[in-house]
């Protein structure tokens, strides 16, 4: 019997929910978040297939899943796939992905790209809610779709998309001057309540607390986790996000992000 396992990275939860939606359709898969170490054993082989699921971030990769691909060992004759969930447009993230995979003596097999509410608050006001579940609805269909390609283990080679610009952009968004980039967080010292529940979502621990108000360490991944599940709004980004609503899949909590250690076995 094949057997799944998944890496997903999520911030607003929204990677998280089709990971554990194309789980629940497959089987036999294991959820794992690729905010904790790679595994040091060799993974994959014949009879183990490996996911990825993962958000676009300005036109690719996050940094924290290329980090994290490229520290793991994959069995050449593995079937892996992909899944890009975006709120305008997949772009080169799943051919990014490929050449990290190709570096490593095997490649991606299958991937998509799924649209899902988009959420990038320092550019734009959260979709109203009833607009936000139309999204997640159509979302939901396209990853059942995809389970039953992935389960047939359906061979679909990755359309590459403006590589180029691609590259340009996400270098420059992702890596260049990165360390300058969490300067303009700040927490409203009369409402911030000091839950600390951004120190315990941010994923690479960026965040300390000094007298229960948030202190960044410019190490910033750009997830945006810590204002979107601020309980408070006390968190802001500059100057625009005050007047912007939050974002988090609504069927997910807060805890699903922060136990970044959980492992998720679905029979």
């Amino acid at each position: 019997m094949q057997q799944y396992t998944i890496y997903y990275f999520t911030s607003t939860g929204n990677s998280l929910q089709i990971a554990r939606q194309l789980a629940s359709t497959l089987k036999n898969t294991t959820l794992q978040s690729m905010t904790i170490q790679p595994p040091s054993q060799s993974i994959g082989g014949q009879n183990q297939s490996i996911g990825f699921v993962f958000p676009v971030y300005f036109l690719g990769l996050p940094r924290i899943v290329k980090r994290f691909v490229q520290n793991l060992t994959i069995q050449p004759e593995t079937y892996c796939f992909a899944i890009s969930n975006f709120g305008g447009s997949s772009m080169d993230s799943l051919g990014m992905l490929n050449d990290v995979l190709k570096q490593k003596g095997c490649y991606l097999s299958y991937g998509d790209g799924i649209k899902m509410p988009d959420n990038y608050i320092p550019r734009y006001d959260a979709l109203p809610v009833d607009e936000a579940q139309k999204v997640i609805d159509a979302a939901m269909v396209k990853v059942n779709t995809t389970a039953q390609a992935i389960t047939k283990q359906t061979v679909q080679p990755i359309k590459r998309k403006a590589k180029l610009l691609c590259k340009i952009i996400n270098d420059l968004f992702m890596y260049r001057n990165i360390e300058n980039f969490d300067k303009k967080f700040a927490a409203d010292n009369t409402t911030c309540n000091g839950c600390n529940l951004c120190q315990n979502i941010c994923p690479v621990q960026n965040i300390t607390t000094d007298n229960h108000q948030p202190v960044w360490h410019h190490q910033c991944e750009r997830c945006m986790a810590c204002i979107q599940w601020c309980p408070t709004q006390s968190i802001q980004y500059g100057k625009k996000t005050a007047a912007f609503k939050r974002y988090h899949n609504p069927t997910i909590n807060a805890q699903d992000i922060t136990l970044k250690d959980r492992l998720s076995p679905i029979q």
